[in-house]
């Protein structure tokens, strides 16, 4: 369900606007849907942009494998591949530069 006492209710200036075309179906979903929550469109489209967005911004924000890609992921970690040389010359130039406090 909606949240009508969230974020999108928190008095603001609301200085912006979006048009958007739909046809007589949508039309009607969106009539029907505000008022069975007693609400404006208005309020209504904001409520449902809202949570649609934080839906998708949080799905994006991270990663989900599939089995198989788990797989393959825990077997590279399971066994790392040799450092290479050019590694291996870093790791000698940083150990030689940098002082630790042991």
């Amino acid at each position: 369900m909606l949240d009508f006492n969230a974020a999108s209710s928190v008095p603001a200036r609301r200085t912006k606007t979006t048009q958007v075309r739909h046809d007589d179906r949508l039309a009607n979903l969106i009539e029907r849907a505000a008022l069975a929550l007693a609400v404006d469109k208005s309020a209504f489209l904001r409520a449902a942009i809202e949570r649609e967005a934080i839906r998708i911004l949080d799905l994006q924000s991270r990663h989900t494998l599939t089995p198989e890609d788990a797989e393959v992921f825990a077997a590279a970690l399971a066994a790392p591949p040799a450092p290479t040389a050019r590694a291996l010359r870093a790791a000698r130039t940083y150990r030689a530069l940098v002082v630790h406090a042991d």
